[in-house]
């Protein structure tokens, strides 16, 4: 009997300290930290979905903190399904109607703007008490994932329908029912959600995207160079770069580079990492 077998909802709530434990040991990926499993259940709690149930996932992304260092951090995310569930269990969810066409849009092409035909969708939402739909309207051209040799990935090639269809429900969804903190697979180029309600990550995506070691050893050599600029030299350690000469006169240079001065060790210094 397998562990999903064992695990049962016992509860009329969102899940009881046993599939709390379970989730944590069986559902996140293995470079999850306590913050990033702290900040997942609690957005699957608030939005009541079930990761047991393939509901919601938590997966790792690379992404931007706010310093502009890429890190990778683990996140909520839904497929579609998800945010159906979201608006089933509201009661006010009174259907979806999406459609895909070619269609004229406009594109900026090296610095003009073109209309260029693309593939588009346009879902509607319907909820109940309220006399107009909520309209999206997507472009493939927006959300198609590219390879490193900048042709679209497998999924968004072989089912560029589905895929952009999946996009617009969802931001739809979302906008009907004023869902925010979530965003869907496809819609952040990760994977897809199956026919069988698993997540299938898109690997191309994933080889294609950021080297993160690369960048920020871009962002540091930045720093240095725009510290250089004002005769300064710096030191970096764990995540910090620490200011390094006399900075007379600088203050309020380096708060402009978000720099702060800690007085109980004397120092200008700035956190990169998160």
């Amino acid at each position: 009997m397998s562990n999903l077998q064992i695990i049962k909802h016992t509860t009329d709530t969102w899940l009881n300290k046993e599939e709390i434990e379970f989730v944590k040991k069986q559902f996140f990926p293995q470079t999850a930290n306590e913050l990033d499993i702290a900040y997942c259940l609690e957005i699957a709690k608030q939005f009541n979905l079930n990761p047991i149930t393939k509901q919601i996932f938590f997966v790792p992304r690379r992404a931007k903190n706010d310093n502009g260092v890429w890190i990778e951090k683990v996140e909520p995310l839904v497929g579609r399904d998800g945010f159906l569930a979201i608006a089933h269990k509201s009661g006010e969810f009174g259907g979806i109607v999406t459609k895909a066409f070619i269609k004229e849009v406009p594109k900026l092409i090296n610095n003009k703007w073109k209309m260029e035909s693309d593939l588009v969708a346009v879902c509607e939402v319907f909820k109940k008490g309220c006399e107009k739909p909520f309209i999206v309207e997507v472009a493939y051209g927006e959300y198609v994932q590219l390879t490193k040799e900048g042709k679209p990935t497998q999924f968004w090639q072989s089912k560029p329908e589905t895929m952009i269809k999946k996009v617009a429900e969802s931001q739809a969804l979302r906008k009907a029912f004023n869902i925010s903190g979530l965003m869907a697979l496809e819609e952040v180029g990760i994977g897809t959600q199956n026919a069988n309600g698993e997540i299938v990550i898109d690997a191309q995506t994933i080889e294609a995207s950021v080297d993160i070691q690369a960048e920020n050893a871009k962002l540091i050599k930045e720093e240095q160079v725009a510290l250089e600029a004002l005769g300064l030299k710096y030191e970096y350690k764990e995540g910090w770069i620490k200011v390094i000469g006399s900075t007379y006169g600088l203050s309020d240079t380096l708060i402009g580079l978000n720099y702060s001065f800690y007085k109980d060790k004397g120092i200008w210094a700035k956190k990169l990492t998160a």
